[in-house]
């Protein structure tokens, strides 16, 4: 997360929420299975092969074939946008394309497509995962905690040797907040079943005006956006 400014890590912290908001919209849903954590759908899936379970392996291995090709739409994206998009449009042009996906799978719900539309957050959620690059690789992980509690840990140990001591606490957030998303999620879930979709797709929307709008105010100013 290093070489971020502070509005970068905030909407960083604002779409991992999302996620874990999606991903517990999906556990629930499915009745076990991930929409962003593929380690977890990968265990499901080889456990499931293994005992002949052939449903469960099907269930699995489509969420996550999903998921990778949003991920690769998203790089798509993010590689075409370094080309043809004037300097610093690329975020923007992602942050527009999964509010797109993510309106699709609200039409989905509202017409009582609702399993598509989980399905179709796990592409969502693969193309977010392209907000944050450099050369080409995610430098932010928003959708998988694993790494991301690793390198918090290791932060917070090379803190007590002389290093910098704030450093671990940006990886905390990131992990507080897709926490504090799944938890939100697994409420709106029971309250109102999956029509929480529609309140993943107004959040997405309004983080994306809010960056937009922000990021416009720094170059009318001549900042870095």
């Amino acid at each position: 997360m290093k070489g971020y400014r502070t509005g970068e890590h905030a909407l960083a912290i604002y779409l991992s929420s999302i996620a874990g908001f999606v991903d517990t919209l999906g556990f629930l849903y499915l009745g076990g299975y991930f929409l962003s954590f593929m380690s977890g759908n990968t265990t499901r899936l080889t456990a499931a092969v293994n005992a002949g379970k052939w449903d469960v392996a099907m269930t699995a291995g489509g969420v996550m074939v999903l998921f990778l090709v949003g991920v690769g739409i998203g790089a798509l994206i993010s590689q075409l946008g370094r080309r043809y998009l004037p300097r610093t449009r690329t975020r923007e042009a992602i942050l527009l394309f999964i509010c797109a996906t993510s309106t699709i799978a609200s039409v989905l719900v509202l017409t009582e497509h609702e399993q598509w539309a989980v399905y179709s957050l796990s592409f969502t959620v693969g193309a977010m995962n392209s907000t944050f690059e450099r050369d080409g690789e995610v430098s932010i992980s928003l959708t998988y905690m694993t790494g991301t509690l690793v390198k918090m840990s290791q932060r917070f140990v090379a803190a007590l040797f002389g290093g910098p001591h704030l450093d671990w606490l940006r990886y905390f957030a990131l992990w507080m907040a897709l926490a504090c998303g799944a938890l939100l999620g697994g409420w709106m879930y029971v309250q109102v079943g999956l029509h929480a979709v529609l309140v993943v797709t107004g959040m997405l929307y309004a983080g994306t005006v809010t960056a937009l709008v922000y990021r416009q105010w720094r170059r009318n100013r001549g900042l870095a956006v």
